[in-house]
């Protein structure tokens, strides 16, 4: 063995000792931390609700983000804060003015026109709210916007003293104790607020409608929510179902409703929205056990009907516009470069070292029920209700397989893996049973 060849060998622990060190150094310093500011509503009130599940499970997801929640009076001050880049996510109404940095991120939920009286005040319709005292939202708020725009639309006069803008702790309590004769409130449907106000025997729904629109409450939204859209764009008619609130309403109650989207600045990275956005629909099942409103999310609708245009970001997910190789590992790639131009002689052992490691799978689990929900809102019939039945014992059967061979971790994960499974498993059983109780049960979708 020659003296050239010694000195490489005797060099060569000295290499491996380095690269050890500047994979571990990799391995065990953490991701480096992006900070977004989220911009909600009131604390305590359903937007700031929304945006607490949110960053538990994007924060969850992504540990190398962080979401900072900042409390606001709602829409329009949370788009303000966008356009100074104050914050870089916001949950805003669809109706919201302004925005020019703002892009559309996902639609959430419809929020529901509640318009709340004392049931002494005679109030049966808009028509019946002059002279009387009302509560018209926050100031500033997307409640207070679309009020304004409603009472102008239809021609409701009131005298300045005769409105309060208030949140809606201070509206409500005006409201029992007899400060206020009726007040509007937007908000989604179930809203404990509206629930524990309905409660009160002397509180009830009243229809936003004007009179002479017949008896029919989806009619009657209709025609209502059709007139008013030619001024005011992106409402869409809804009706307060019959005992949505224990009990109340005892009948249906026209209205109307307008989504609430989450929003971000333009110029956040792309990559950051594509990944929110892609763990918003897989947790989707998690977060709608947090909070009813996320049931409302759908994939095939979240960017449609949208005020403000769609982040690349989340038209790349809904697009699935995958980055390339290269873009998408450059950072992995630049430093296997750098330690393999380093120290050659041992690149090849921590290549297989490095691919021997275990990989946590879960993921793959995540997306496939996810597959499975996907294809159920697609229209089925029985036999792919079967289909699909089957494929999700597959994946069940799989991942207790991989479990007990210890390639997964019984960890938080793997519950929440655990409980999409079973969310998607009764989804298919109401989706079995809706379509037994239909007169075309088992013929298939065309």
């Amino acid at each position: 063995m020659d003296e050239a060849t010694l000195k490489k060998l005797r060099f060569a622990p000295v290499l491996l000792t380095i690269l050890i060190a500047v994979v571990v150094w990799q391995m065990f310093r953490g991701p480096d931390h992006t900070t977004l500011i989220l911009a909600t509503g009131t604390k305590g009130g359903l937007y700031h609700r929304l945006g607490e599940q949110m960053k538990t499970a994007i924060e969850k997801a992504h540990p190398d983000l962080r979401i900072h929640l900042q409390s606001s009076a709602g829409s329009n001050e949370n788009i303000r804060q966008l356009d100074a880049k104050k914050a870089q996510l916001g949950l805003v109404q669809n109706d919201a003015h302004g925005g020019q940095a703002v892009r559309s991120l996902a639609a959430l939920y419809p929020e529901v026109l509640h318009l709340i009286t004392r049931t002494n005040a005679g109030i049966a319709t808009l028509a019946d709210l002059p002279g009387k005292r009302l509560g018209i939202g926050a100031a500033g708020s997307g409640t207070a916007q679309i009020t304004t725009n409603i009472l102008e639309f239809a021609d409701v006069a009131l005298e300045a003293n005769q409105t309060v803008a208030a949140s809606l702790p201070q509206t409500m309590a005006k409201l029992k104790a007899g400060q206020l004769d009726a007040a509007f409130l937007l908000t989604g449907l179930g809203s404990p607020a509206i629930r524990d106000a309905l409660a009160d025997p002397a509180l009830a729904l009243a229809a936003v409608r004007m009179p002479g629109n017949g008896d029919d409450p989806k009619a009657i939204a209709e025609q209502f929510t059709d007139g008013f859209r030619v001024h005011y764009p992106y409402v869409s008619p809804r009706v307060i179902p019959q005992l949505a609130y224990r009990g109340q309403p005892t009948t249906p109650v026209p209205s109307l409703s307008v989504q609430a989207v989450l929003v971000c600045h333009r110029e956040v990275d792309a990559e950051i929205i594509e990944r929110i956005a892609r763990t918003l629909f897989t947790q989707r099942a998690v977060l709608a056990q947090k909070e009813p409103a996320f049931t409302y999310l759908d994939e095939t609708a979240a960017g449609a009907g949208l005020q403000f245009p769609l982040h690349e970001g989340a038209d790349n997910f809904y697009r699935r516009k995958e980055p390339g190789f290269f873009a998408e590992n450059v950072e992995v790639m630049g430093f296997i470069l750098t330690v393999f131009l380093l120290i050659w002689s041992v690149a090849s052992w921590v290549r297989n070292w490095y691919l021997q490691r275990k990989k946590n799978r879960i993921d793959t689990y995540y997306e496939a029920v996810e597959d499975v929900i996907r294809r159920l809102h697609d229209g089925t019939d029985l036999q792919e209700i079967e289909e699909l039945e089957a494929e999700l014992l597959k994946i069940r059967q799989r991942a207790s397989a991989e479990l007990v061979a210890e390639q997964l971790a019984a960890d938080e994960s793997f519950v929440i893996y655990q409980n999409m499974l079973n969310g998607c498993q009764a989804m298919l059983v109401r989706m079995r049973e809706r379509i037994k109780e239909s007169p075309d049960a088992g013929k298939p979708t065309i």
